[in-house]
């Protein structure tokens, strides 16, 4: 979150890819993995809580919108925050799957 913030605190990001669409798959990429790490600290592993993660990354996704609204060259992009939540729940399905594998390679006998 603190890279974000960082990140949403410059009005010029270098090293961006350059092909269309290219900042909404930064944005559905960067907030998949925040999912993922935030359903860690959670300690998410179902299927039925995989949403708790996800709304707390979005929420801080509007958060992030807004403080973006204050830097210079940026702007608020209600585009940005759908491709934010939708990291935000492939981010955390993705975890509760990784922990899914994880006891099921486990208890293999």
């Amino acid at each position: 979150m603190g890279v974000s913030w960082y990140l949403s605190s410059k009005s010029l990001i270098g090293y961006m890819p350059i092909f269309f669409g290219a900042d909404k798959l930064v944005h559905l990429v960067c907030f998949a993995g925040l999912a993922f790490w935030v359903a860690f600290g959670f300690n998410i592993k179902k299927y039925s809580q995989f949403w708790i993660s996800s709304v707390f990354v979005s929420v801080y996704g509007i958060i992030d919108e807004i403080h973006q609204s204050f830097t210079p060259g940026r702007s608020v992009s209600f585009f940005d925050w759908c491709c934010d939540s939708i990291g935000a729940v492939l981010g955390s399905l993705i975890f509760v799957f990784v922990c899914y594998l994880i006891k099921r390679i486990t208890t293999i006998k």
